[in-house]
């Protein structure tokens, strides 16, 4: 049966969620649309409601995300915990079903790049994602200690309050060398180029060297400074396609049977070309 599905957000004209997407359709043998389209923040009821046919579900980028949070009838565990809802899906009754599977795509990526125990980890940002990197960071190392790195002092205090909400050790850093050194995981939430800056002061350490496995999630474009200047000093980095694709393995699951956690057929077949459309 066709099923109707788009990414929804703003900015969206360079999303790579639509082919990621369709590769993985094609070797699923589903007969499904997936688009785009613009949405601003405080529009997104507005657009569901103004839709000419009804579709089947939407993945939610930013600024959408606690918007899509306050509009579905139910959430998951995770769109509970953290605030944030990045897919939504509507049953045969009509009712909108919210999910966050970014948490997924998180704990994902980090786990395929390393096994390395995870005592100290720098979360880089305070937005909606961060939220899902200390969710996933509670459940790839329960009890560890997290600090936080960020501009706004309202978002960082909510951040770290929901992180010892978690069971984590919590602390905010003021200069990033030492920390971003010596941490076992850095996640780095910010847009593309915010840690430009920081990159070339590094660069500029002669004897600097990163102890951890680095996840950027900006991934356009990449590498990122900070991700080059990572795998120059001989440290392990995990793009943030990875996570926009294990995160979309999880949407999928729920497209086709509304599980996050029941595996798809030939899953890594289909994870083989999610990844292959995005580095053609």
């Amino acid at each position: 049966m066709s099923k109707k599905f788009a990414v929804l957000g703003q900015p969206i004209e360079h999303s790579k969620s639509p082919t990621i997407h369709l590769a993985a359709y094609r070797v699923l043998g589903e007969d499904w649309a997936y688009g785009r389209a613009e949405v601003n923040k405080g529009f997104l009821r507005t657009f569901i409601g103004g839709l000419e046919e009804p579709w089947d579900g939407f993945s939610v980028t930013m600024p959408l995300k606690e918007e899509a949070t306050r509009f579905a009838d139910d959430l998951d565990e995770f769109a509970k915990q953290t605030g944030a809802t990045n897919t939504l899906v509507r049953d045969e009754n009509g009712t909108w079903h919210g999910y966050n599977t970014d948490v997924f795509g998180i704990y994902q990526a980090v786990r395929e790049r390393t096994s390395t125990p995870i005592n100290t980890s720098l979360v880089i940002g305070s937005g909606a994602t961060a939220t899902s990197a200390i969710a996933a960071i509670a459940k790839l190392a329960p009890g560890s200690k997290v600090k936080v790195h960020a501009r706004n002092p309202q978002t960082r205090k909510e951040l770290l309050n929901f992180a010892k909400s978690l069971g984590l050790k919590t602390s905010r850093i003021w200069g990033l060398v030492n920390t971003i050194a010596s941490a076992d995981l850095v996640v780095s939430t910010v847009p593309a180029h915010a840690m430009d800056a920081q990159a070339e002061e590094l660069e500029n350490l002669s004897l600097w060297k990163p102890n951890g496995l680095l996840l950027d999630v900006a991934y356009s474009p990449w590498p990122s400074k900070i991700a080059s200047l990572w795998i120059n000093r001989g440290g392990q980095v995990a793009s943030g396609f990875e996570m926009l694709i294990w995160q979309a393995v999880a949407q999928i699951r729920i497209f086709r049977s509304g599980n996050p956690s029941q595996e798809l057929p030939n899953e890594i077949a289909v994870v083989e070309a999610m990844r292959r459309s995005v580095s053609d």
